[in-house]
């Protein structure tokens, strides 16, 4: 029995991806390459099926090419907006790069979804990330990823309503 992810789950690990590798002030950076190789790793087919959980079932890998670009590019264009919103989610004694790498990828893509994506219920966007961190980071990480979201998608709920 195959185990199939979600295309749109593949996409949000793949910009998550995508967006660890890309230094916003390294000159060189070519986000449409990072992009074109990551779909590269994607379209293999020894990637789409050839991989097995940890309990040996094999999971069919699928990426939705357009809703990663999508995302990357969001998370590009809006990146100063999104590391202010990280910054003051932060204590007095961190600061947005004495961050994780992989903890701050995970928090820009998240946070992109959630502001720019309002077709994305943001409970989907904080379960989808809550579980992606959980794979990738430790369980503190994991709390502290759930609590960010949390309290941002409470505050553009907030501002929405304050708009109608």
């Amino acid at each position: 029995m195959t185990t199939k992810i979600s295309t749109k789950t593949i996409a949000r690990i793949a910009a998550v991806q995508a967006i660890y590798q890309y230094k916003p002030k390294s000159p060189d950076q070519n986000i449409d390459r990072i992009m074109q190789q990551i779909v590269q790793f994607y379209q293999d087919e020894r990637v789409a099926n050839d991989l097995t959980t940890n309990f040996n079932k094999p999971i069919k890998v699928k990426l939705s090419i357009s809703y990663f670009e999508l995302l990357v590019k969001s998370v590009v264009v809006n990146l100063p907006q999104i590391d202010k919103m990280i910054s003051r989610h932060l204590t007095s004694e961190w600061q947005i790069t004495s961050l994780p790498v992989l903890l701050l990828a995970l928090l820009r893509v998240a946070i992109c979804e959630l502001q720019f994506f309002p077709s994305v219920p943001s409970k989907v966007v904080i379960n989808e990330f809550t579980d992606i961190t959980s794979d990738m980071l430790n369980e503190n990480e994991v709390g502290f990823v759930n609590s960010v979201l949390d309290r941002i998608a409470k505050k553009t709920s907030e501002n929405m309503c304050h708009d109608i």
